[in-house]
């Protein structure tokens, strides 16, 4: 009776003895996809990263964007240390236009300002020349009525201090 017992725990297709019985060590069930075992964190995946070419063009024309976006909160909030970061201190007859601009401000609100920047060109000596047109709507102060104003100006850029800045500006044909 003993032989064949021991014939019968010897023979293959018998099922083994749990590892915890056998005194090792248990090795671990992978969970499914998608699962995660209690206690277990998924494993970190490696990041890639794709190398896609960067367009300096449109780089260009995102931070030209920001200095007239810039320039739209100044005009809104009528914030003129603000609107002045804006402008190169280089800007031909810049107290003229900061009068011009106080003036203005004094008879209008301008509760909509919108701007499309096209033909971007950067330029030799850190600057850079962007037609810019506004759609901007004026209401007069006393009167409160609105109008609509659209005006497109060639501006030409500046990097001064590592930020871009208005070095001139004129109504474009």
């Amino acid at each position: 009776m003993l032989i064949g017992f021991l014939i019968w725990l010897f023979i293959p297709g018998t099922p083994p003895a749990p590892p915890s019985v056998m005194g090792e060590k248990a090795t671990e069930v992978q969970a499914p996809p998608g699962e995660t075992q209690p206690g277990k964190s998924l494993p970190i995946a490696p990041v890639v990263t794709s190398e896609t070419p960067v367009d300096p063009a449109a780089v260009l024309k995102r931070e030209l964007a920001r200095v007239i976006a810039g320039i739209k909160e100044a005009n809104q909030k009528k914030a003129l240390p603000q609107l002045l970061s804006y402008y190169s201190p280089n800007f031909p007859q810049l107290q003229q236009r900061v009068q011009s601009i106080s003036k203005a401000w004094k008879i209008y609100d301008y509760p909509k300002m919108d701007f499309e920047i096209t033909e971007v060109r950067l330029l030799a000596g850190k600057t850079a020349e962007a037609r810019v047109t506004w759609k901007v709507e004026a209401r007069n102060i006393s009167t409160l009525k609105n109008k609509v104003i659209s005006k497109t100006y060639l501006i030409r850029f500046a990097k001064e201090a590592g930020q871009w800045r208005i070095k001139a500006l004129r109504k474009a044909d």
